[in-house]
């Protein structure tokens, strides 16, 4: 039992009880949900969490509607980033595709899936194609030439590694 501050009938609270470190996700719903959209990775971390909001926390029918919403866009909204070749780019227009964008864009796109999101025609298609080329493709080497001046062989050589790893396990799911 507790007594509420402020005045009755307009002061609220949150308890949140986890066996981790606490992360204050009713503090940070209304950030999740106003995240400032951008780039493909900007893009796809504002839909990522409101996936499972309402699976972390009890949600009013106006939020969980503000919520799927806002998932329904960063789907349509991520059409915008596909490339040619079927991956995503950084940024919308780009011709090149991001393998961390393509990556992280294509784990949020089939877990909506699996959530019952409808995906754009075609759209998941495509980039599996991709991911799959790109998956054949690659080698364990870095081309040291493609990143210029700004080159430090051990950061790239691993983030090559961990994109190569996450294409395999996204493309598992």
């Amino acid at each position: 039992n507790f007594d509420a501050v402020g005045v009755v009938a307009t002061n609220t609270g949150t308890l949140e009880i986890s066996n981790i470190p606490p992360i204050n996700l009713g503090r940070r719903l209304r950030y999740f949900i106003q995240y400032p959209h951008g780039c493909v990775e900007q893009t796809t971390s504002s839909g990522f969490p409101q996936l499972y909001l309402a699976k972390l926390l009890d949600l009013d029918e106006k939020t969980k509607k503000r919520t799927e919403r806002n998932i329904r866009a960063t789907i349509k909204r991520l059409k915008r980033f596909q490339t040619s070749d079927g991956g995503l780019a950084y940024w919308p227009g780009n011709r090149s595709a991001s393998d961390w964008g393509t990556n992280y864009a294509g784990h949020f796109l089939l877990e909506a899936k699996a959530l019952g999101y409808q995906l754009p025609l075609n759209m998941e298609e495509r980039w599996v194609n991709y991911q799959k080329k790109q998956a054949r493709q690659w080698t364990n080497s870095v081309n040291e030439s493609q990143y210029g001046d700004y080159y430090n062989r051990d950061y790239y050589y691993k983030q090559e590694q961990l994109d190569q790893a996450y294409r395999l396990y996204v493309l598992a799911l």
